[in-house]
């Protein structure tokens, strides 16, 4: 059983508080200790430290419960979260033992990963347990500079070490981690993007092609849109769909001339020509996105289209893997008044292609969405509705279909409660923001407050785990990566950079040629 090392003074919910009947240095915090309840015992963490004036002056140990030692038929000891029973006053607390600590964190007969050591024992290894994290979703949440994309990384890394027929989506908006995964990624940028104008929704649709005017105008600029998509769809099949069952949000090709054909043909029966201004405006912003270099991803096939939706889906869900579980969507050279559309059109595609393929033989999907709080806002007016309503299906329902979520979010209280409530594990990194602080405490167990208040003070990388996804609540550090591992996401080093030669006009000539030719690649 072990000394006893004090006596439960107080109880408060899930903290007890015991003073110290010993020497005072001897448990700092991080300690794990147990304490003896009517027929069985209580694990805590010791989480803060306290002094009670009195003649002798004595140690106070503040002590969050994490749940219940047992004893299994082996008489080997069995952990069990949650706590049914409180300690009474008095009661004696001891130190666990590494039987204990084990049963509690080594939890080795289950799917785990490891993903770095304990702050308070570097020996001991953080281990996540896989099914949990995944299957009931995650989030990573951290400010600039706490680690965040490096723990992805490394989580991420675990996972594809351990699963090399795995099937993960990573929305990259900066080209962070284009690097990291090396010949496990198949990275997909601007470059060999092909996400047709067709394979939009009409709402996505309307966000990209319909501009200028006031809200009158616009509104009949949609309307014109409406009828134009669908007869453009209509046409395309001919008899292979009913004009019933088709309608302006089938995944269903179209010609881009088409469409420009039905509008005009609108227009060309309007009697009056100052109602053909929406056309016009209309047709103009469809030819001048037609027309530029950076929207090939969506025009590219002209008069000739080619349905490959198939093999659009097959390559982002990596549907055969062939030895790249990873699929990297790097958003960085997008057109930024179209990445949140990119992003609604993906997430839309991969939850309905699991909704309608047949679930027997579909695999479960990973999407990793980061800078979540840009496409799921906790505000419906900053973002475009049709990317939040995409990720929070996901959120809700993906379970349901065998796809997980992983949000990540350098400021938690601007994401979406809807969509972050559903993460089951959170990995809270350093938040120096109160009102992250405040909206990360919903979130988390009563028995996890404690850990809270070192939440500004963490170190890079080190990180308060809690839910589903991991035994107990605990602080961790991951594990460091190699540099060549590592996402770009380090700043500058000015004072490296500083001490030599600067490029010269080449340097800026290059530079210019790519700005105009919208394109990253050297001429040939």
């Amino acid at each position: 059983m072990g000394d006893s090392i004090g006596r439960v003074t107080s109880v408060s919910g899930s903290r007890v508080t015991v003073r110290l009947e010993g020497d005072p240095g001897a448990f700092g915090i991080g300690a794990a200790i147990k304490i003896a309840c009517p027929d069985r015992e209580v694990l805590g963490i010791v989480d803060a430290l306290a002094s009670e004036n009195g003649p002798p002056p004595r140690g106070l140990l503040l002590v969050d419960l994490l749940g219940e030692i047992a004893t299994s038929s082996e008489n080997d000891p069995r952990f069990i979260r949650g706590v049914s029973r409180y300690p009474l006053i008095g009661a004696p607390a001891r130190a666990a033992s590494k039987r204990e600590l084990d049963s509690v964190y080594s939890r080795l007969s289950a799917a785990t990963l490891r993903l770095g050591s304990l702050y308070q024992d570097q020996t001991r290894p953080a281990l996540a347990l896989m099914d949990e994290l995944l299957a009931k979703h995650f989030a990573v949440v951290g400010t600039t500079g706490s680690g965040k994309s490096c723990s992805v990384t490394v989580i991420l890394s675990e996972i594809l070490a351990r699963h090399p027929e795995a099937h993960v989506v990573l929305l990259d908006p900066h080209n962070e981690y284009a690097t990291a995964f090396g010949p496990l990624a198949e990275v997909v940028d601007i470059s060999d993007l092909q996400l047709p104008l067709w394979l939009l929704n009409f709402e996505e649709a309307v966000r990209v092609l319909v501009r200028g005017g006031d809200a009158q105008e616009q509104e009949a600029q949609a309307m014109i849109l409406r009828e134009a998509i669908t007869r453009a769809r209509r046409h395309f099949a001919g008899e292979e769909f009913s004009i019933a069952t088709l309608t302006v949000d089938a995944p269903v090709p179209y010609r881009v001339f088409d469409l420009l054909r039905f509008i005009y043909d609108a227009m060309g029966k309007l009697d009056k020509p100052d109602t053909s201004i929406p056309y016009l405006r209309l047709r103009t912003r469809i030819e001048s996105l037609r027309d530029d270099r950076r929207f090939a991803f969506m025009f590219s096939e002209g008069f000739v289209v080619k349905d490959a939706l198939g093999q659009n889906v097959g390559r982002l869900l990596r549907l055969p893997v062939e030895g790249k579980p990873i699929s990297i969507l790097d958003l960085s050279g997008i057109p930024s008044e179209v990445v949140d559309v990119v992003v609604s059109l993906t997430c839309r595609v991969i939850f309905d292609f699991a909704l309608w393929c047949e679930h027997e033989r579909m695999p479960p999907l990973l999407v990793v969405c980061e800078e979540a709080h840009r496409y799921v806002p906790a505000d419906p007016s900053a973002g475009f509705a049709s990317a939040a309503r995409a990720i929070t299906r996901i959120a809700k329902e993906g379970r349901k279909y065998g796809v997980s979520l992983a949000l990540v979010s350098q400021r938690p209280s601007e994401l979406s409660s809807q969509a972050l409530s559903q993460c089951g594990t959170v990995f809270a990194l350093r938040l120096a923001n109160e009102a992250d602080h405040r909206f990360i405490a919903t979130l988390l167990p009563e028995a996890a407050h404690g850990l809270l208040s070192a939440l500004p003070s963490l170190g890079t990388q080190e990180a308060i785990v809690s839910g589903q996804g991991v035994p107990v609540a605990m602080r961790i550090r991951f594990t460091d990566l190699p540099p060549e591992r590592r996402p770009r996401s380090e700043a500058a080093q000015f004072s490296l950079a500083w001490q030599s030669a600067s490029p010269g006009s080449e340097f800026v000539e290059e530079a210019v040629r790519r700005w105009r030719a919208q394109s990253r690649s050297r001429p040939e």
